[in-house]
């Protein structure tokens, strides 16, 4: 276990580095008092664009070994007397409730809805808390719904213009290449890739090879490419253009198999393989027979 210091160190870093973001986001300096709130008197950010807090139980046992070393940020809940919203900290404060505290120490300031926005996020951002579409969500809400433009966001949050209009992107992308990235956030690039392509038909056998991971963002671009010259090219109809796609995808398998059979130490790869490559040759034995 990290000793005692250390841990003060750590925590007192995540403090200083949330503090930081009212100074990014130019929010004006307000009157703070302390106090320890007992934590069912406290509640959410009810802007809280994050939906899952990872790592509570750790968290949690930190709390329990270590005590709260660090202050959250909270406001007057504006709709309930003598009940707080946070500001920023809401990890913290659902650890404590895992580690069994009955009250936390907290800052007292009058944040306004745009403060409790504008820290939300860019908390979450700046840690990088949020999941890709759920940070897209936020900043269209902050355009949506507060009249921020892309360049604002941008300065407000401590980011380019390229980044916000990125994360804008996914929310443009079919439902079936959204729930890809929802799936895997490293898929981000592969699936914009892919969203170049016109069919859920023509998605389908790319978002299956990149979500088990047998594909990456480098061959997805690769086989896209190739499929948008050859539709250039030819005016391929879109039976033709979704052959083109699979017959790329079975020629990447094989040479994956191929690359396995190399190895040293197959063992059993090969017995494996060569029953796949008889389904496969009785597979084409009928395809043959089929296009006479």
């Amino acid at each position: 276990m990290p000793p005692r210091n250390f841990m003060k160190r750590a925590q007192a870093q995540v403090d200083d580095a949330a503090g930081a973001l009212a100074e990014l986001l130019s929010v004006a300096p307000l009157p703070v008092r302390s106090a320890d709130i007992p934590v069912e008197r406290i509640r959410p950010n009810p802007f809280q664009a994050r939906k899952t807090f990872s790592d509570l139980d750790q968290l949690s046992q930190t709390i329990k070994a270590q005590g709260f070393t660090t202050r959250l940020r909270v406001r007057p809940d504006p709709g309930a007397s003598g009940f707080f919203q946070l500001v920023f900290g809401e990890r913290r404060w659902r650890a404590a409730q895992m580690a069994g505290l009955a009250a936390i120490p907290c800052d007292i300031a009058e944040h306004s809805d745009d403060d409790l926005v504008e820290i939300g996020l860019a908390e979450n951002i700046q840690r990088q808390d949020l999941e890709p579409l759920e940070e897209a969500r936020a900043l269209q809400t902050f355009i949506d719904q507060r009249g921020y433009s892309i360049r604002r966001l941008a300065e407000r949050l401590g980011k380019d213009r390229g980044y916000i209009e990125n994360r804008l992107a996914l929310l443009r992308l079919p439902a079936d290449l959204q729930q890809l990235v929802e799936q895997r956030p490293d898929s981000i690039d592969a699936a914009r890739r892919i969203g170049r392509l016109t069919t859920p038909e023509e998605h389908a056998p790319l978002i299956e090879q990149v979500a088990s991971g047998e594909m990456n963002a480098k061959t997805v671009r690769s086989i896209v490419r190739e499929h948008t010259r050859k539709t250039a090219s030819d005016g391929q109809s879109s039976v033709r253009r979704r052959i083109a796609t699979d017959a790329q995808i079975i020629s990447i398998v094989l040479q994956r198999w191929e690359g396995l059979l190399q190895e040293p130490e197959a063992g059993s790869i090969n017995q494996v393989i060569g029953e796949k490559l008889d389904d496969l040759e009785a597979r084409i034995r009928v395809l043959r027979d089929l296009a006479g």
